[in-house]
């Protein structure tokens, strides 16, 4: 496990487009049959990860402030500082959360979001 590395491109492409709140960039980062899994719900492929993306990250003009990186046997896992315009009443203050991912032909082929409850807000 490294702590203090470089991300690859394609990963940096795909925080900015966050942040940017770019839609076409941010599905531009996955391979065409890619799998997002956020919070338990399963997203397969560009089509099904653009709806929820463009609804639940590019709307709701999520951002990410990177905390830590840690890459383990080729996977990377970002601990980011996440915020956003979308419903918080149920969302701890503040909000990290562990973005997985795994890359294929230097796209995303997987990304699972999961709360980081050691650094959120209890």
């Amino acid at each position: 496990m490294k702590t203090d590395i470089q991300l690859p491109a394609i990963i940096t492409d795909f925080i900015k487009a966050v942040n940017d709140h770019n839609g076409d960039a941010f599905i531009a980062c996955f391979t065409k049959d890619a799998f997002c899994n956020d919070f338990a719900r399963n997203f397969w492929g560009t089509d099904a990860i653009k709806k929820w993306s463009d609804k639940e990250m590019i709307a709701d003009k999520v951002t990410f402030k990177i905390n830590e990186v840690v890459e383990h046997y080729g996977d990377y896992v970002i601990t980011a500082l996440t915020d956003g315009n979308y419903d918080k009443s149920k969302a701890p203050d503040p909000t990290y959360l562990d973005y997985f991912f795994s890359l294929h032909n230097n796209k995303i082929a997987t990304l699972i979001i999961t709360k980081n409850k050691e650094k959120s807000a209890k």
